[in-house]
């Protein structure tokens, strides 16, 4: 399908799943979880993460049915290639829009705890362009990055955690089952949505050396994010409380803010967060763009899609100033995402799985005729 590029394997497609959905609403997620269900946010997240796994496991099914077959293929041939036109032009707008929005949310975040004097703009265009130098590399590259970040990435993540654990009141996970079962049901689509990222697949999964196993790859990427998340929430509110919580931005930093290492021979924590951090917003921003440069290519009839991989650029960078406050950016995401993240992830896929049906059951009566 793409002659310059090699295939990933089913780990390390996973790796690269995990990585994505694991960004910006790593922040504040204990927060938003607090005002959807208060202290039994951690219902909301399995209930979220069992619907995030059904709707993974339906997009492995199509590239399981499809295989060495790419996206855009894959719509041309089940919903007509005038509407894959439109639809892969809605899935790069997607793709490259929230990364916009990631982009932007790491140059605030980075200006505000790291370089409070810096714009953002100066801090925005390197991350940018080391991204398209990925990018240019191919899947493959980034395949084997992934699987090379995420082991030290998860080792220091479990330490913070276990050092913040310090200073935790487990008192403050109660009370529990007091949300009425209506509100935690309504919240269910934001916890779902909190995983976003494993539709990846359907633009990889063209590229992954056994698509048999493609249906493993969503479900077992969710589970440890959900594993991820629960940590992450139970450590907040026991470290911070829901009241404290609810009023910070980020309060996942505020957690790490009061580890304290014994001898004190590090003043700073916070540094080896934002450190973290960076690295897993770099591997959430690089599938996305690297999705768009893709699905880019292959509307324009393109060979090479590194030749697209500075195109966008200018698109990103508009987009990733956009909005003056962080509280706008986060107002203008959520929106985005209503009017973009719904259709990617759960409407086309459902599309696509109904003409794949449809044509397997005509196949099956002109078989019997």
């Amino acid at each position: 399908m793409f002659p310059n590029n090699d295939k990933v394997t089913v780990s390390q497609m996973v790796t690269i799943s995990i990585l994505t959905m694991v960004g910006i609403g790593i922040l504040t997620l204990p927060r938003e979880l607090i005002g959807e269900a208060g202290t039994d946010g951690w219902m909301v997240l399995i209930l979220g993460g069992l619907g995030a796994i059904a709707v993974s496991f339906t997009h492995g099914y199509i590239i399981k049915s499809f295989p060495g077959k790419s996206y855009f293929e894959i719509l041309s041939i089940t919903l007509t290639k005038p509407i894959a036109y439109i639809l892969g032009l809605y899935t790069i707008i997607y793709l490259l829009g929230i990364m916009s929005y990631v982009v932007r949310t790491f140059g605030m975040t980075v200006k505000e705890f790291l370089l409070p004097e810096t714009p953002p703009e100066f801090v925005i265009l390197p991350i940018l362009l080391v991204s398209a130098y990925l990018v240019r590399k191919g899947i493959e590259v980034l395949g084997r990055m992934a699987e090379i970040i995420i082991v030290p990435l998860s080792a220091v993540i479990v330490i913070l955690f276990f050092l913040s654990w310090r200073n935790a009141e487990v008192s403050n996970l109660l009370p529990v089952f007091q949300t009425p079962s209506l509100q935690i049901i309504k919240a269910v689509p934001f916890a779902l949505f909190s995983f976003l990222g494993f539709e990846v697949l359907l633009v990889f999964g063209g590229f992954m050396d056994k698509p048999k196993k493609a249906t493993r790859v969503g479900p077992i990427a969710i589970f440890f994010v959900l594993l991820l998340y629960q940590l992450l929430n139970a450590s907040v509110l026991t470290v911070l409380g829901s009241h404290q919580t609810e009023r910070l931005i980020w309060p996942l930093l505020a957690t790490f803010r009061t580890i304290e290492l014994p001898g004190a021979f590090i003043e700073n924590v916070e540094i080896f967060v934002m450190a973290v951090w960076v690295f897993t917003v770099f591997m959430t921003m690089v599938p996305l763009y690297l999705g768009g440069c893709l699905l880019m290519m292959e509307l324009a009839g393109g060979k090479d899609h590194s030749y697209y991989s500075l195109l966008p650029l200018p698109f990103i960078a508009v987009l990733s100033v956009w909005d003056d406050s962080i509280a706008d950016v986060y107002e203008s995401l959520g929106k985005f995402s209503d009017y973009t993240a719904y259709g990617v992830v759960l409407l086309v896929p459902l599309g696509i799985l109904i003409a794949l049906l449809v044509r397997k059951r005509k196949k099956n009566e002109d078989r019997t005729a």
